[in-house]
C-alpha cells in the first residue's frame, strides 16, 4: 500500500523503564536517530514523555517504515545498556528496560507491515 505522495509512514510509542535520570532518557531518544556512525535521516523523535512516579517514559518516534525498524531497535539497545533494572523503581509494574514497543500506521503502511516490523 503507498500513498498518493509515495510516504509510507508509521510511528513507535516506545515505553522505556526511566524517567527520573533525564540524560538516560535523552540517550535513548539520540540512539533513535543514529548511533555509531549510523544514521536514520528519515526518523523524528516526536515527543518525550516523562511520569517521575512511575518512572517511565514514553519517547514517540516517527518515519518510514523502511528506517523505522533499525531505528528503535538502536533506541532499544542504548536502553538495554543504559537503564539499571536493579535499582529501577517505580509504581508502575514493568518487565524490563523497554516495556513496550508498538507501532502504528501513519501513511501508505498497513497494520500487518507494522507488526511485521515490531
Amino acid at each position: 500500500m503507498s500513498s498518493r505522495l509515495g510516504l509510507r509512514l508509521a510511528a513507535c510509542l516506545l515505553n522505556i523503564s526511566e524517567a527520573r535520570r533525564k540524560h538516560i532518557v535523552e540517550n535513548i531518544a539520540k540512539a533513535a536517530l543514529g548511533k555509531n556512525g549510523q544514521t536514520h535521516p528519515e526518523v523524528s523523535v516526536l515527543n518525550i514523555f516523562s511520569d517521575q512516579d512511575y518512572n517511565r517514559s514514553v519517547i514517540t518516534i516517527a518515519g518510514s517504515i523502511d528506517e523505522l525498524g533499525n531505528s528503535v531497535l538502536a533506541a532499544c539497545e542504548e536502553a538495554f545498556l543504559s537503564v539499571d533494572m536493579g535499582v529501577q523503581e517505580g509504581i508502575h509494574p514493568c518487565l524490563g528496560a523497554v516495556d513496550l514497543v508498538p507501532i502504528y500506521p501513519l501513511c501508505g503502511v498497513g497494520v500487518e507491515e507494522c507488526g511485521a516490523v515490531a
